[in-house]
């Protein structure tokens, strides 16, 4: 059967669920929150499947690292590995959730989290991109994912208000603290770099998917 569209399907694993007891909980607000932010981006929204893992479906213009990133906010303080695959849907085109879907974005997205399922600390890994920019997709997230992982709590809200608003001064007006606050909160969370990164990525991305 002829692939319905391309897309991407992301897989992830809450690491050490199963020790931190609330661990679904917070990530089903969390996943409320994230889909409601992006939900013009979405195939199929971001639910808890087999448990303790969580899988949702992008279409292929989605602008994936910054939603990466956001999901990881939202679901604070949970860490995931996260494995992400591009390719066809074949089947469950028009369902609500994943589960209801079929095609080998799928596969490749558990082949993706295979790569990683060893991993202790937050991770990300992509499959099914042409070889030599995922190759890079790859090599940039293990510089990503360490940087992003030694973000503290403030850090983390920082970056999320100052995006989202725009200026400090709006950011701050929201978080209750100074301009001069966010400003060094964003700074020590290497935002500049992350967002220069993160443009670049969204550019391999679609040179690797061939979109």
């Amino acid at each position: 059967m002829p692939s319905l569209e391309s897309c991407y399907v992301l897989t992830a694993d809450i690491i050490g669920s199963r020790k931190m007891g609330g661990a679904n909980k917070i990530a089903a607000g969390g996943l409320e929150r994230f889909n409601d932010s992006c939900r013009h981006m979405l195939v199929a929204e971001f639910a808890l499947y087999r448990g303790d893992e969580i899988q949702g479906v992008l279409h292929p213009w989605a602008d994936l690292a910054p939603l990466i990133r956001r999901l990881r906010f939202f679901l604070r303080p949970l860490k995931l590995r996260i494995g992400v695959g591009y390719g066809g849907l074949e089947t469950g085109g028009e369902g609500k959730y994943s589960w209801q879907m079929d095609g080998r974005a799928f596969h490749c997205s558990r082949e993706a989290l295979e790569r990683i399922k060893a991993s202790r600390v937050p991770a990300t890994c992509f499959a099914g991109l042409k070889k030599e920019h995922e190759e890079a997709v790859n090599t940039f997230y293990l510089l990503l994912d360490a940087v992003e992982s030694r973000w503290s709590e403030k850090q983390w809200l920082a970056v999320e208000a100052y995006e989202r608003c725009g200026t400090y001064g709006s950011a701050a007006a929201e978080l209750k603290i100074t301009p001069q606050n966010v400003h060094k909160r964003c700074q020590a969370a290497q935002w500049k770099a992350v967002a220069q990164v993160e443009r670049y990525l969204n550019k391999l991305l679609k040179e690797g998917a061939g979109e």
